[in-house]
């Protein structure tokens, strides 16, 4: 199997190639080290990744330059290297006359591109490069030696892909549970600026995204809609903040889409006559005595809902996206008890999840309650009655359905049932 940016001259194994004491009989041939080249404007700044590289089980053997004219002086000398690792804070130019230096001497050899900070401008760069990875720091020798010996994907997986829309590469990645970024680009035109923006996910889930003046989910969705972009894929740690709280399947959920076994068009229709009817129970059910909001979520993304007024309601929202993540993990625990409400306790406050309507749709009810309130006890009943809700109309839109379908496939002078 090939491994990420492995260079065409190496011999292409399932993980980094080691160079042997060739003088030394082969029963007594002792194993080197794998020598990489990091290039960092502040060299200090990752002597420690030396002595890390150099105790690790298969080690790396490090050298460092502070410049360009330094790596150069390194391939000048005859180095035998496995890849470059280079900080992208030795400036686009520098890098970009590196890049050209190893594509001369060294054609496909890995270069891996890192930063203390990652942003559009500097993953933009690492696209440019052509780099096999990304990094933030901090990391350590072990995370790089992973990245490299990390099996290449296929063609859909990583790269530069245009003509394949943007939602479908985002699925490929989060299903796959991907660690990277996705960086997609749009070129000039003669009404419309170049736009450039970046999706972070960590395990498959995206935890960051920017695009322009957008953060977070908004970032995504506006990227969502960009028809003609430009799509890279890095792969690799990047350690950004998390500003998205929700799961890949609510980013890309362009209005309510079916889920597995299911159409669209079933499913839009029972969201279209049960969404209005469980908006109105959640609305009483914030009104009830200590209840201290109530929210309706989809795959962990806040779709409506209010807290009372001495509430934060933007933490509270995080708080309880976060705890429906915790619930899709329990839900598909195979235990008996699984799909059953998960509650968290902060200070006074109880916090509640729950699942309504078919799991396929993937509808939560999220609820604040005050600890040890009288309403606790019944909370479980009235979260019921809001599922009840969801099912009889989404049982009912199914029957007309039904019955519209009959009627016009019916012979003339019938009635079709549903």
């Amino acid at each position: 199997m090939a491994e990420v940016g492995t260079p065409k001259r190496l011999n292409r194994a399932a993980s980094l190639p080691m160079h042997w004491d060739e003088e030394a009989p082969m029963t007594e041939a002792t194993r080197q080290s794998t020598p990489i080249l990091f290039v960092d404007p502040a060299p200090a700044s990752v002597d420690n990744l030396r002595v890390e590289a150099a105790g690790l089980e298969d080690p790396l053997a490090v050298t460092i330059c502070g410049t360009v004219a330094e790596a150069v002086s390194v391939f000048e000398g005859g180095a035998d290297l496995d890849a470059v690792v280079v900080n992208l804070d030795v400036g686009s130019d520098a890098a970009t006359e590196l890049v050209a230096e190893i594509e001369t001497r060294f054609p496909g050899l890995p270069v891996v591109a890192y930063a203390d900070r990652l942003d559009d401008d500097r993953v933009a760069t690492a696209c440019h490069l052509g780099a096999a990875g990304l990094l933030a720091r901090p990391f350590d020798a072990k995370q790089l030696q992973d990245l490299l010996r990390q099996p290449a994907p296929d063609a859909g997986f990583s790269g530069t892909t245009t003509g394949v829309p943007t939602p479908m590469l985002l699925t490929l990645h989060c299903a796959a549970g991907a660690n990277g970024a996705l960086h997609l680009r749009c070129a000039e035109t003669a009404n419309r600026p170049e736009r450039f923006g970046t999706i972070y996910l960590d395990a498959g889930q995206p935890i960051h995204a920017t695009a322009g003046e957008h953060a977070g989910s908004q970032a995504v969705h506006a990227m969502l809609g960009w028809m003609d972009a430009e799509a890279t894929w890095l792969p690799g740690k990047t350690r950004c903040a998390r500003t998205i709280v929700g799961r890949w399947e609510g980013l890309l959920a362009r209005g309510f889409t079916a889920g597995a076994g299911l159409s669209g068009g079933p499913v839009e229709d029972v969201v279209a006559v049960a969404y209005p009817e469980v908006v109105e129970k959640l609305s009483r059910l914030s009104q009830t005595p200590d209840v201290l909001g109530a929210f309706l979520l989809r795959h962990a993304e806040i779709v409506t809902g209010r807290c009372v007024p001495d509430v934060d309601e933007a933490l509270a929202a995080r708080a309880l996206c976060r705890l429906a993540h915790v619930f899709f993990d329990v839900d598909a625990q195979p235990a008996e008890d699984a799909g059953r409400e998960i509650q968290a306790v902060v200070g006074s406050v109880r916090l509640v999840i729950d699942r309504i309507g078919p799991p396929e749709i993937g509808f939560q009810v999220g609820v604040l309650v005050r600890q040890a309130a009288p309403v606790c006890k019944s909370l479980r009943r009235l979260l019921r009655q809001i599922d009840g809700t969801f099912q009889r109309a989404a049982k009912k839109r199914r029957a007309q359905v039904a019955a519209s379908d009959g009627a016009v496939n019916s012979p003339p002078g019938t009635l079709g049932v549903a």
